[in-house]
């Protein structure tokens, strides 16, 4: 089913408002969960590589508790997943490009997922390719793709979720790629892993996204950004220009279930500094 059909059956009243999963979710969602953080594992990817263990220890001990990884570190599922269920850290998503999602990738990705027993499967990448000159069959492929992902992890038990770049808010035929995926996806199959970082790189004003599409970002990056015009200017949350305080604020009506914190290219020697003074700052906020 596509949104916009979706979205006309929906306002017929109590009856319609039953059918929109993912306004419900948002509504389900209190702020104290919200402030249960997550760390997808590229942030201190170097002391993941030198000692898993002991650094899901640190996070965990710094407050973080859900975590967004792939691989078990060359563990057993079920020897991590004990792990981590005992210093009190949860397995919550993990994926991979769209090209690794489809065919025996995608039953391996969802295999993967199930035996950690996460709840989302990832799709950071749309593009078959780098993405540099899209079109709109790309994006109309990618959109079938996502359809077919949702309903296989649906069926999985899994829910899957599109990660954003900043290429998704490119125009192609009078129309932003971005709107072009939420609207032709179906909120029950699909919902967004928004990166607020490449949100504002791609220059969106994220926050009319929010109001326009209720309820389809369940999963929010918090990634930060120095001053700076280049793609990559990265900052630890809260030491950049983002303003997380009023982007948070939209929580009820985007839907965010999760707020993970990330950064794409910290120094070795600052990853878990970045980590904590991350989740120390989100702590210090209201929504």
């Amino acid at each position: 089913m596509k949104r916009r059909d979706f979205l006309n059956q929906s306002i017929t009243g109590a009856a319609g408002v039953a059918l929109m999963p993912g306004l419900l979710t948002a509504c389900s969602t209190s702020p104290d969960a919200l402030h249960e953080f997550g760390l997808i594992t590229n942030v201190v990817q170097t002391h993941m590589a030198e000692d898993h263990r002991k650094t899901m220890t640190l996070l965990a001990e710094m407050g973080y508790k859900y975590l967004e990884f792939g691989g078990t570190f060359h563990e057993l599922p079920s020897e991590l997943k004990r792990f981590m269920g005992d210093i009190g850290l949860i397995p919550l998503a993990g994926g991979t490009n769209i090209a690794g999602l489809m065919g025996d990738g995608l039953k391996q990705s969802i295999d993967d997922c199930l035996a950690m027993n996460k709840k989302y499967l990832i799709c950071y990448w749309p593009w078959m390719d780098g993405g540099e000159n899209p079109t709109m069959d790309q994006v109309k492929f990618a959109v079938d793709e996502f359809q077919k992902i949702g309903e296989e992890c649906n069926r999985q038990g899994l829910r899957f979720a599109f990660h954003n770049h900043e290429k998704e808010f490119r125009v192609l035929d009078g129309q932003v790629i971005f709107d072009y995926i939420l609207e032709e996806t179906d909120p029950e199959l699909v919902t967004m892993e928004v990166d607020l970082y490449w949100a504002h790189k791609g220059k969106a004003d994220i926050r009319d996204y929010f109001k326009r599409y209720p309820g389809r970002f369940e999963l929010v990056h918090i990634k930060d950004s120095y001053e700076s015009e280049s793609m990559q200017s990265f900052a630890c949350a809260g030491s950049g220009i983002i303003d997380f305080p009023d982007l948070l604020s939209y929580w009820k009506v985007a839907g965010f279930k999760h707020l993970i914190v990330e950064h794409d290219r910290p120094e070795p020697e600052n990853e878990l500094e970045c980590a904590r003074s991350s989740i120390n700052y989100l702590k210090s906020l209201k929504f």
